[in-house]
């Protein structure tokens, strides 16, 4: 070398490389601090053993997974936190690693208190014979793994065993699980199913309306129900009903699709039929002259049809939403709205005749039949009425009531003729009475003979009880013939009624030697009115009379009797005449039949009698006693 070029070299460390030093050996330090603060917040347990698998080097992980403090577990042997139905697989991991293999294995390794855990080992041999290895304690991980095996396990039986279909796809359409309900309602295995595209199931025209269905759904909206028709390999078109979730990860990404579905062909075809069936219901409802109406349990109209519309003079539209009540006379509103509301499952029909005034202020009768509308559980839902107008057959019904009173104060006049005689006696006698009194006055008078005041006053007395007497038959007659289209029912009773009668009757009775006898118990009164049963009584008896006077008997009798029985009171009226012929027996209650001359009866006697016994909810039956004569046997409720 040229001595130009020779540098000479200073062995002799400077102050500048000292310091170099010092800074490199503080940084180490700090990274071995940083180093050994990351090995302790690991997470996980590490540890590092000498040639003898001694624990030389551990983590404070690691310290805490086995309970011990970090004095107590270093220099303990690897292999002796093996549990000890587990210490040949520790001894089997040990000869492998002498083998040069890295190993993970599961393993139940033993804490200082004796429990033990399930430890996840990753474990490498490093130069020098040592042991290196990350620990992991995984009970709770395979406790939820197996807890979730088991779940899956119940819910692949519950969906298995679903006749509901059930599907998952991917957001490509790929189907990734099916039930086995679905696979047989496709008439497939479900290999040829999985991991082709749900869409294929599809006709071709449906498959844009069903993606747009599906894949719309998202976080917002993530369920949406569909109806879906499908054509099974014979051509036949089915329908379906889906239910469709959108299933997300943890980012809010859809990952997969989830469906439910079922059959609702039936319930299709139901559905057409009932719209069929309600398109001819309504078809049959607005051809009907009746008028119509549905309402709510609040009263609301819901439906009406034409000819309500038209009864009442709106349109329809105007009257659907109003109240049912509306459309009846206010004075009749509170009963219609007590006997419609009364109506119960067991008694769900009730017929009201309330009256309307239309807009020209003319009254209208209306007859409405109601039915309650129950749902399945027996409660009422809705209420529904046909009705008809029947103002043309209530002034019919009032003009015949009217001529039927007519007829019975006729009948009732024809009845005073017959009894007209008993009736003058009857007034004779008190008049004769008073003929005696007068006369008796006069002549002690005129012959001047002193007479006491006292015999005066009894006298006069005695005048003015028969003017009494005589004013009481007077009165009874005015009661008797008094037309009246409504009668104040009481209790009355029955024995006085027939008492009452007869003294009407009674002089007849006798003059034709008729013997009366009675047999009245006592009984309970009997609600009605009293001069419509002694009508009753008094034409029982009069036809009894009429029976007898031509019949060729020695003994003619008459019987009344009286009794109680079987909770209702009895009266009946028998004779030993003819009796009365079976054939005409059912016709002896209706108007105008008679047995007699045409002069000589209106055949309106028996007719009233029946009408008198119903409107007071009794019976009256016709018979003929075993000894001969007839039998009219006649029961009223007691009060």
């Amino acid at each position: 070398m040229p001595r130009q070029y020779r540098r000479k070299i200073n062995l002799k460390p400077g102050a500048d490389q000292g310091t170099d030093i010092s800074h490199k050996m503080a940084s180490y330090r700090q990274s071995n601090e940083l180093y050994r603060v990351l090995v302790d917040q690991a997470g996980v347990g590490i540890f590092v053993t000498d040639g003898e698998y001694r624990l030389i080097n551990i983590n404070s992980w690691l310290c805490s997974m086995f309970g011990y403090a970090e004095e107590e577990l270093r220099e303990k042997n690897f292999v002796e936190l093996i549990a000890s139905e587990g210490l040949n697989n520790g001894y089997e991991l040990v000869s492998n690693l002498k083998e040069g293999k890295k190993i993970i294995e599961e393993l139940w390794c033993r804490c200082k208190d004796n429990s033990v855990f399930l430890c996840e080992l990753t474990i490498n041999m490093v130069p020098g014979g040592r042991l290196q290895g990350i620990a992991r304690d995984i009970t709770k991980y395979r406790q939820t793994e197996l807890a979730l095996k088991e779940s899956v396990a119940r819910y692949q039986a519950v969906v298995e065993d679903q006749i509901e279909l059930i599907r998952r796809f991917r957001p490509d359409g790929t189907l990734t699980f099916l039930n086995s309900a679905f696979c047989k309602y496709y008439g497939k295995d479900m290999n040829e199913l999985l991991g082709h595209n749900f869409m294929d199931l599809f006709p071709v025209e449906d498959r844009e309306t069903v993606k747009g269905q599906i894949f719309s759904l998202n976080k917002d909206n993530p369920v949406a129900i569909a109806e879906r028709r499908f054509i099974r390999p014979n051509g036949e078109v089915v329908w379906q009903q889906w239910t469709n979730r959108a299933v997300f990860n943890e980012s809010g990404q859809i990952v997969e699709y989830q469906s439910v579905g079922r059959d609702i062909t039936n319930q299709k075809q139901f559905e057409q039929q009932l719209k069929r069936s309600e398109a001819r219901f309504r078809a049959i409802v607005e051809d009907q002259i009746e008028l119509i109406r549905r309402f709510n349990t609040d009263g609301t109209l819901t439906f009406v049809n034409g000819s309500f519309g038209k009864f009442i003079g709106q349109p329809v539209e105007e009257i659907i939403g109003q109240n049912f009540t509306t459309y009846i006379r206010a004075d009749d509103r509170e009963e219609i709205r007590k006997k419609v509301y009364a109506l119960t499952p067991e008694n769900p029909v009730v017929v009201t005749e309330p009256r309307f005034v239309d807009n020209q202020g003319k009254l209208h009768w209306t007859q409405w039949v109601n039915r309650a509308i129950l749902n399945e559980h027996g409660e009422i839902v809705e209420y529904q009425s046909v009705g008809r107008d029947i103002t043309a057959q209530k002034k019919a019904e009032l003009k015949i009531a009217e001529a039927r009173e007519a007829t019975e104060r006729a009948s009732r006049v024809a009845t005073l003729a017959v009894i007209g005689g008993g009736i003058a006696h009857e007034i004779n006698q008190p008049l004769n009475a008073i003929k005696v009194l007068a006369e008796t006055i006069l002549y002690l008078y005129n012959s001047r003979k002193e007479v006491t005041g006292e015999e005066i006053i009894k006298n006069v007395t005695n005048i003015s009880r028969q003017v009494d007497h005589i004013d009481s038959i007077v009165n009874h007659l005015r009661s008797f013939l008094k037309y009246s289209q409504s009668f104040k029912y009481v209790p009355c009773d029955i024995n006085e009624v027939v008492e009452n009668s007869l003294s009407l009757v009674n002089n007849q009775i006798l003059s034709r030697r008729i013997k009366v006898i009675k047999k009245l118990e006592a009984v309970l009164p009997v609600c009605g009115c009293f001069v419509r049963f002694e009508e009753v009584v008094l034409n029982l008896l009069m036809n009894a009379v009429q029976a007898l006077e031509p019949y060729q008997q020695e003994q003619k009798e008459i019987i009344i009797s009286t009794w109680a029985a079987d909770q209702k009171i009895h009266l009946t009226v028998r004779d030993n005449g003819p009796g009365i012929d079976p054939e005409i027996a059912q016709k002896i209650f209706e108007p105008f039949f008679s047995t007699k001359d045409a002069g000589s009866s209106m055949g309106l006697g028996m007719s009233i009698v029946h009408s008198i016994v119903m409107s007071s909810n009794g019976t009256i039956s016709v018979a003929n006693n075993p000894g001969g004569g007839a039998l009219i046997h006649i029961t009223f409720p007691s009060c």
